[in-house]
């Protein structure tokens, strides 16, 4: 683990991604995020923090993590959500910096998760076209992702809600801090391993193509 030029932590060696979608699932590099914003509108709004985590099998690889200097100031009501504050980010890495260091630690063909990873995705590319950085779109595939909130929508029907604190808690993971990045990207991956756990007892999904297959189509 080193500093990053712009104060983010980057683990600089681990594991190569491995993106043959005959790949068992155990051996799946699973590159988990979460953005916090200024609001839902990828095209107006800003990123105000990113954390990306990679996981095999549930342990845990690299971590990069990093406040972003938003192009906008963060409303009050988002900063009571996410405990984020102008203060907090007055000094952070500009938007591109941040997302050049995301891409090159994602590497070149990630296997992206999040819950509701849809979100996500959208303001990942609009913010890469917005800085230039339109060529690093084919790393932010849905494709190539997967979604905790559709996979548990698909294994545990019947909850009355599938927001991820929710999905957490009924998988007996705990989130203390929600809508800070870092610990919404643990969730995630609690949530993802756990139901990985469950469909590898109960059905024949043992590679990632039966995982995306089972999962289904993304929209963004």
């Amino acid at each position: 683990m080193q500093q990053s030029l712009f104060g983010s932590a980057v683990q600089t060696t681990g594991p190569q991604e491995n993106t043959s979608l005959e790949t068992l699932v155990n051996n799946v590099v699973f590159t988990v995020i979460d953005l916090e914003t200024t609001g839902l509108n990828a095209a107006k709004n800003s990123i105000t923090e990113i954390t990306a985590i990679k996981f095999i099998n549930g342990d845990e690889q690299d971590k990069y993590s990093t406040l972003v200097k938003p192009m906008e100031a963060i409303p009050q009501e988002v900063e009571a959500i996410t405990g984020i504050s102008n203060d907090m980010v007055a000094h952070a890495p500009a938007l591109i910096m941040a997302l050049t260091e995301l891409c090159n630690f994602v590497g070149d063909s990630p296997i992206i998760v999040g819950h509701n990873v849809a979100f996500d995705l959208r303001f990942l590319r609009e913010k890469l076209r917005q800085s230039g950085l339109s060529s690093f779109m084919d790393r932010f595939k849905p494709e190539t992702s997967v979604c905790s909130k559709v996979l548990a929508q698909k294994t545990l029907p019947g909850l009355h809600s599938y927001e991820g604190v929710v999905v957490a808690n009924h998988c007996g993971v705990y989130n203390p801090n929600p809508h800070r990045a870092e610990y919404d990207v643990r969730m995630s991956a609690g949530i993802l391993f756990v139901l990985l756990k469950r469909l590898r007892e109960s059905s024949d999904i043992t590679t990632l193509n039966d995982l995306i297959q089972y999962q289904g189509e993304l929209s963004l």
